[in-house]
């Protein structure tokens, strides 16, 4: 009889753990891509966006400009039913979203561009070289689609090639880092779209256009990031960077007799420059 009491007891106390045991947090992703792919006419997989999920987030209006990253990207063929997928749409769905937009000509020619854009540390050390400003890249995966990268203190990060390509001549990058504008050092995510093409009778020139979206965390910080004087720094900078890279080519032409007799170069990065300009 003890033992029955004793049993009875365990049983009742294990069952009042149970009902007192903290509910699971929700995941605060799941209304942020189930509003979107809702609002946005885009199809998500079975049973991942019940009614309670798939409300409007507070705040958004899913309009065209608002779902044009996300339409694109389906269209791409960026998947979202594995975990990158699903973070890179949420990351879309979230509240505050910022856009930075940036649209340009140089004297560079697709085919020059589009070489450099697929060896990310070759450019980068010829950026280092011939603009005096210390770029670094790196790959981190054997398909060289995640790289490492810097431009001096301003900028620094990793992202991926989620989407397109330099053959495509418009490449999707997805990915985080820390970045310093002016007077503000953030940290945070970022989506950015690279589209050029050639421009001119010659061919010697191409057209460029950068977007790239970020989604401040909080109120206070898309206040910032929305700001003119913000925005009017970061678009400097991407135009900077792109005449960054032209300018480097230009030099390197210049210098392209005496390229074999620079030891600061390697036997390979001479080959690959060489290569370079024998493009048009």
């Amino acid at each position: 009889m003890r033992r029955f009491a004793l049993l009875t007891a365990a049983a009742t106390l294990a069952a009042a753990a149970v009902q007192a045991a903290p509910a699971a947090k929700p995941d605060p992703l799941r209304p942020r891509y189930c509003g979107l792919m809702k609002g946005c006419g885009l199809p998500a997989p079975d049973g991942w966006c019940p009614p309670e999920h798939s409300k409007s987030v507070p705040g958004v209006k899913y309009d065209d400009e608002r779902c044009a990253e996300a339409r694109e990207l389906t269209a791409y063929g960026v998947r979202n039913d594995d975990l990158a997928g699903y973070r890179l749409y949420a990351f879309l769905g979230h509240r505050y979203r910022v856009l930075y937009a940036v649209e340009g000509e140089v004297p560079l020619s697709a085919a020059r561009l589009g070489y450099l854009m697929g060896d990310l540390p070759l450019a980068a050390r010829l950026l280092t070289r011939f603009q005096s400003t210390p770029y670094t890249a790196e790959y981190v995966d054997p398909q060289r689609r995640r790289f490492r990268g810097s431009k001096g203190s301003k900028l620094s990060g990793e992202a991926d090639l989620i989407a397109g390509g330099p053959d495509a001549r418009t490449s999707w990058y997805f990915g985080e880092g820390t970045s310093k504008v002016g007077p503000w050092k953030l940290r945070g995510r970022s989506l950015m779209r690279f589209e050029f093409a050639p421009a001119g009778a010659d061919g010697r020139r191409v057209r460029y256009n950068v977007r790239i979206v970020s989604t401040p965390t909080n109120a206070a910080l898309n206040l910032i990031m929305n700001l003119g004087l913000f925005k009017s720094i970061v678009n400097g900078e991407i135009r900077e960077m792109v005449e960054d890279v032209t300018e480097a080519s230009g030099k390197l032409e210049a210098a392209g007799a005496s390229l074999h007799a620079d030891a600061t170069w390697s036997p390979e990065e001479r080959d690959k420059l060489q290569a370079l300009l024998r493009l048009p």
